[in-house]
């Protein structure tokens, strides 16, 4: 493996209450963290089959993701969630998170927003100090996302489920969060546009702030 291969690039997001927000080109199977999340709907779009980076994590879980679903232990419904707490040697993450969006033609911003909300409540419940999250909705074949402004929801979501945290652990009704990097899964050609786009709606967030 070369070191490009081992230290892919990091591209910066932004900065707030004491976690780093970047982007970086790789899937939940290969995320170098201590929390990875992927997403996974009730079935994919009109009967296709998984790929990309969800494709990767279902591989190198056994195939148990999607057995599980099909036999109906997990029926990714939405905000359902799966963890996985001793993962294979294929998963680099130390865990891995599954969280459930329901039928793909419902898909809507909010849905996104809630997953990231707890995606980023259960990375800190865990203890992780760092985390990554991937929507996997084009690995489920859902392309007409222009209007979910993906960006900003997800992080609107995360940023909001930390502040809640925070303020748990300011009341003194909890220890507080050791996180201190969020990372968000990308495909390699989309890498530098995607975080663009995220620098972009993280810096409208706190504008509107």
């Amino acid at each position: 493996m070369t070191d490009t291969q081992s230290t892919p690039a990091r591209l910066p997001i932004g900065s707030a209450d004491g976690v780093a927000f970047d982007v970086v080109a790789w899937g939940p199977a290969h995320a170098d963290v201590d929390f990875s999340v992927a997403c996974m709907f009730e079935h994919e779009v009109e009967g296709a089959a998984i790929a990309g980076g969800l494709l990767e994590l279902d591989e190198a879980l056994g195939k148990q993701l999607t057995r599980l679903r099909t036999d109906g232990f997990f029926g990714g419904q939405p905000m359902e969630t799966l963890l996985i707490t001793q993962p294979p040697t294929g998963v680099t993450a130390r865990a891995v998170l599954v969280i459930g969006l329901g039928d793909p033609s419902t898909l809507d911003g909010e849905r996104l927003r809630q997953a990231t909300r707890v995606a980023m409540r259960e990375a800190i419940r865990y203890g992780a100090r760092s985390m990554a999250f991937a929507p996997s909705v084009l690995d489920a074949g859902h392309t007409n996302n222009a209007g979910l402004n993906m960006q900003e929801v997800m992080l609107d979501g995360m940023l909001g489920a930390l502040r809640t945290e925070l303020a748990l652990a300011a009341a003194g009704l909890t220890a507080r969060p050791a996180l201190q990097q969020c990372t968000f899964d990308v495909g390699a050609p989309r890498l530098a546009g995607a975080a663009e786009s995220f620098a972009a709606a993280f810096e409208g967030l706190f504008e509107a702030d």
